[in-house]
Formats: structure tokens, C-alpha cells, sequence
């Protein structure tokens, strides 16, 4: 492309940015008066607990003889570190604190539109993706998260699809560290770690920069986790037995395997297809159909995951395609694996959303996918006001909600078959382009 027509693409955006300034504007204001909503009272509580310890105490202790229950990542906390030490100096209410933790995932929210704006704006659609940023910005199904709520799933979201935008751009270390830093903040993040391989590796020569390039990174890695980690480390039980450089790095393993024994259950108020099949806080190790809920959940995951995989290799390296395949997976975890909570279809929003941008036979989707994770919200926020925070195994509200997830689910088979391996690949290869 010549100087002078991105001169003139310049001038485009530029002049889109302007003239969508006033909606960008109204749905900030919009998003900042939701957040004023009552969270959820029990996580809100937690997390605002911890906040108050940070700022009086530090780190070292959290995990340890704090008295909190806590089976969290750590980077999260470094946020709600933060917020405490605002609040103490201005000595803020209760109302400001809860407020204060809402905003960093609104945010976020509003950093993703931005980067769906961006990709959007490289492959030529910055129409479309400035109004998918906007609408991923306003949608119910992420600001109940949040603003409503008062979780952070749209933090490590917004990291997972920075990291597509890193690798993008050519800047793989800094996508792989980006990804680190969204594991260590959700372990679901590490759902996409096939993305990050082959993302990463679709380039590497067994040349002097690309090794040069791996080193950095590994290095680099190791730095970043300790510097996330050791604050926060108390020596496992396991660390008479290990090397004591070892140890740091098995806490994290530790802390997450103690974390999903917390709810191990068919289902923790997802609704997905245990909800269907009665899996609804009943342990995951009941027998159900000759083997159990959990090795079920693994079979049709590795089924799902199989799926998505093939439509990877057929799509080609593309961003769409790995974007289709990250939302893919998302949801074939939420949709199948067990133990899973009302909050963890949310990451499967901002990608695709993302889609939307490449081809709008994806806004029916994304919109039901929005439609499952509001309402899955929705009501488990109106039951927790009346000391309700456990739904009966076959509710029959969530019984039809957990079947319009399949349907969408299968809808997003569906497309997925259609777009990349089907009719309509070919045509879509042609206006897509590859991932440079």
C-alpha cells in the first residue's frame, strides 16, 4: 500500500473514531451508572475482604494464616491489593470499595472492544469492528459479569484476545507472557494453550534467532511468573520433598487442583448439558450410563475439542479461525467438562464477537450465547437475595435455559462446519486472508 492511500485510511479512521465519540461516551456513562447495581453478596464479600487484608498486611500471609479460604490465582489479587490501598488513603465506603473492584473489569471490557476495534480496523472493517467493540462493550451478557455481578472473567478474556493481537503484530513473547498473565489470573485461560503453540511455533527455525527468540521467552516466563508467584507463596506440603526452586512452581499446580475440588459436582449451577442430565450439585464421581459425570465430561470434551481442532487445521492460519476455535473451545468446556460454575461461558463472548467482525452469519450466535450467559447470571442473582445460592437439580428454569445453550452450541457446531469446512469455506479463505 502507498504512503498516500494510508495516508487517506488514516483519515478514515480517524474520522470514524470522531463521529462514534458521542456513542462511545454514552455507553461508558451507561456502563459506569450500571456498576452502581448491588453485586453478588458472597464473592463481593470475599473479594473485598481480601482487598482490606492486602492493603493492611501485604501478601505474604493471604494464602497462608490469613483465615480466607481462598483457591484463587493470584494475579487477580494484585488488583484487589491495589483498590484497598485506594480505598484506606480516601478512606472510602463499603459502596466505593465494591464500586472500585467492579471497574477493573469494566475496564477491560472497554480494552477488548478496543482490540477487536483494532483487528477489525486491520483486515479493513473498521466499521464493523468499531460497532462489534461498542456492542461487546453494552452487551448484558459481560456487564452482568461485572458491573452487575462483580466478577473478573472479562479480565483474563481481555488478555486471551490481546494475545491474538500480539501474535498479530508479530510480537510473540509478549503474546506468550500476555497468556501466562491470563493463566495466572484464571486457570481456564489455559484452555487455549494449542492456540499459543501454534502461534508461537508456525514460524520457528532451528536458526539462531528463533532460538535466541525461544530462550528470551522461556526466560522471561519464568521471571514473570516468579515475580506474580512470590509474593504470594506459602510452602506447600510437598516442599520438604522437592527442590526448593521447585516448589513455587508446584504451588500454583497445588492451589488449582485444591481449587476444583471446592464444587465437585456434575455442575455448579452452569447450565449446560448436566443440567439436562441431572448433574446438578450431584458429586461428579456418581455413576451415570456405565462410567461417571466426570469421565463423561472428559469424553465429550476431547470430542469437542477434536471438532475444533479439525475446523483449525481446515480454516488455515487465520485470526478468524483461531478466534472461531478459541470461542469453540470456551464453550465446549462450559458446555461438557464438569465442576463448572454459571460464569465461565463469559470468555467465549469476546471471541466471537470478534467473529461477527469476518462474517455476520456469526451475530445469531453470539447474540444467544449473550442471551445463556445473562440469564444464567440473571437468576442466580435474583434467587441469592432471598438466601437461595444453590439451584435444585431439575429446576425447571434452568432445565430450558441449559437446553437453548445446547441449541446454541449446536448452532455453533453448525457454523463452524458451514464456514470452514463446508460450502462456504473457500469463499471465506478468499476474504479472509491468513494470519501474517
Amino acid at each position: 500500500m502507498s504512503e498516500e492511500s494510508l495516508w487517506r485510511l488514516g483519515n478514515r479512521n480517524r474520522d470514524l473514531l470522531r463521529q462514534a465519540m458521542p456513542y462511545i461516551v454514552v455507553v461508558f456513562a451507561l456502563r459506569l451508572l450500571l456498576t452502581f447495581i448491588q453485586p453478588y453478596a458472597i464473592d463481593m464479600g470475599g473479594y473485598m475482604a481480601w482487598s482490606s487484608y492486602l492493603a493492611k498486611n501485604g501478601p505474604s500471609q493471604l494464602y497462608g494464616s490469613s483465615g480466607f479460604h481462598i483457591v484463587y490465582a493470584p494475579f487477580y489479587q494484585y488488583f484487589l491489593w491495589l483498590t484497598g490501598e485506594v480505598v484506606n488513603i480516601l478512606s472510602l465506603s463499603k459502596l466505593w470499595h465494591a464500586y472500585l473492584i467492579k471497574l477493573w473489569s469494566v475496564i477491560f471490557e472497554f480494552i477488548g472492544g478496543f482490540i477487536i476495534y483494532k483487528l477489525g480496523q486491520k483486515y479493513n472493517r473498521p466499521q464493523a469492528g468499531l460497532m462489534a467493540g461498542l456492542v461487546y462493550a453494552i452487551n448484558p451478557g459481560v456487564w452482568i459479569n461485572s458491573s452487575v455481578w462483580g466478577q473478573f472473567d472479562a479480565i483474563p478474556a481481555t488478555m486471551l484476545l490481546g494475545m491474538l493481537y500480539l501474535f498479530e503484530i508479530r510480537r510473540p513473547n509478549l503474546a506468550a507472557l500476555l497468556f501466562l498473565i491470563a493463566v495466572l489470573t484464571k486457570p481456564q485461560s489455559g484452555l487455549l494453550v494449542p492456540v499459543v503453540l501454534v502461534l508461537y511455533f508456525k514460524d520457528f527455525r532451528l536458526d539462531k534467532k528463533s532460538l535466541l527468540r525461544l530462550g528470551t521467552g522461556l526466560i522471561s516466563g519464568i521471571a514473570l511468573y516468579l515475580a506474580i508467584v512470590l509474593p504470594f507463596y506459602i510452602p506447600t506440603a510437598k516442599a520438604h520433598s522437592l527442590p526448593r526452586f521447585i516448589d513455587p512452581f508446584y504451588w500454583l499446580f497445588d492451589l488449582y487442583a485444591r481449587s476444583i475440588q471446592d464444587y465437585p459436582f456434575g455442575t455448579a449451577n452452569a447450565f449446560n448439558l448436566w443440567t439436562l442430565l441431572g448433574g446438578q450439585i450431584q458429586k461428579d464421581t456418581l455413576p451415570f450410563m456405565g462410567l461417571t459425570y466426570f469421565w463423561w465430561g472428559n469424553i465429550l470434551l476431547i470430542l469437542g475439542l477434536a471438532f475444533a481442532f479439525f475446523l483449525l487445521l481446515r480454516g488455515g492460519p487465520r485470526l478468524y479461525t483461531f478466534a472461531y476455535f478459541s470461542f469453540l473451545v470456551q464453550f465446549s468446556a462450559f458446555m461438557f467438562m464438569t465442576k463448572m460454575h454459571e460464569r465461565y461461558l463469559l470468555p467465549a463472548i469476546i471471541f466471537i464477537t470478534l467473529c461477527t467482525v469476518f462474517d455476520k452469519r456469526h451475530i445469531l450466535t453470539a447474540a444467544l450465547t449473550s442471551f445463556c450467559v445473562f440469564f444464567n447470571h440473571l437468576y442466580l442473582y435474583i434467587l441469592s437475595f432471598s438466601g437461595q445460592y444453590w439451584l435444585e437439580r431439575y429446576d425447571i428454569l434452568s432445565i430450558i435455559l441449559a437446553f437453548i445453550t445446547l441449541v446454541t452450541y449446536s448452532l455453533a457446531v453448525y457454523q463452524g462446519y458451514r464456514i470452514f469446512i463446508g460450502d462456504g469455506a473457500s469463499k471465506s479463505r478468499v476474504h479472509q486472508g491468513v494470519l501474517k
